[in-house]
């Protein structure tokens, strides 16, 4: 009679793994700048910038980043709504609505 033994592989030698090549350290030196990221808040900008939409025309509610130049502002006003005066869709950035701004800051800065 003939013994039949249940073939089991042997387990791989810890020092015959390949790998460490430029490729794996290339992924590896990302996946720790992306962890890197996660744990100071970076990454994606989608947020900042979201909170950034604070200049808002009043005609059609169209939201603008805050560092956009009146000029940009005003080709807004000129293109999309020309029958309406400039300062009807930004009414902040009428010279009255500026020296109030300028004035409470001013009190502020003085408190």
């Amino acid at each position: 009679r003939t013994l039949t033994r249940v073939h089991r592989p042997h387990p791989p030698h810890p020092h015959a793994t390949m790998g460490g090549g430029n490729g794996q350290k290339s992924k590896t030196a990302r996946d720790k700048k992306m962890a890197d990221m996660k744990g100071q808040g970076g990454g994606s900008q989608l947020k900042t910038n979201e909170k950034a939409m604070n200049v808002q025309c009043k005609v059609c509610l169209t939201a603008f980043m805050c560092t956009l130049s009146e000029i940009k502002l005003k080709e807004h006003s000129d293109m999309k709504h020309p029958k309406d005066d400039f300062y009807r869709c930004f009414p902040h950035l009428t010279p009255e609505a500026k020296t109030e701004t300028a004035s409470a800051s001013a009190a502020a800065e003085a408190a």
